[in-house]
């Protein structure tokens, strides 16, 4: 996964409804620093069975490792303050972390990042199955 900051090149989906898909550019500084401490702390969990076998046995059947090692998945910034985050699509390829998730730590936004994992592996928004992936790789008790 790679992190979209300002001059990456990359341009994140247009913006719907609350979502939006930002670069990180040297105004938000303090968000891009918190969510590079969420990301270290999310790859201690590679190599975890019960992570990634949690993932596996999501629609698009990819382990945690798999997700985590794909870097045409775009990680942006979204300056919504009424959720934590969103994915372009099931099985997209654009996550972003909102303020929200900012506003409550490093441990929320890591938390955020598992979950939007779980949706571009495949994860439906009418089901509780992005946020089970929460329990399975340490990140709720």
């Amino acid at each position: 996964m790679k992190i979209n900051i300002a001059g990456a090149g990359h341009a994140g989906p247009v913006k719907n409804g609350d979502a939006e898909w930002l670069a990180y550019d040297n105004t938000l500084d303090k968000q891009l620093k918190m969510l590079q401490r969420a990301l270290h702390s999310v790859n201690t969990i590679k190599g975890w069975r019960p992570c990634n076998d949690c993932f596996s046995k999501l629609p698009g059947g990819r382990s945690f490792d798999d997700v985590l090692a794909d870097d045409s998945i775009w990680i942006s910034y979204c300056p919504s303050n009424t959720t934590y985050g969103f994915t372009n699509v099931v099985s997209g390829k654009e996550i972003t972390i909102c303020e929200q998730a900012f506003r409550w730590g490093v441990w929320t936004v890591g938390g955020t990042l598992v979950h939007e994992m779980g949706h571009t592996n495949g994860a439906p928004t009418d089901t509780h199955a992005a946020e089970g992936t929460l329990l399975c790789c340490g990140y709720a008790k």
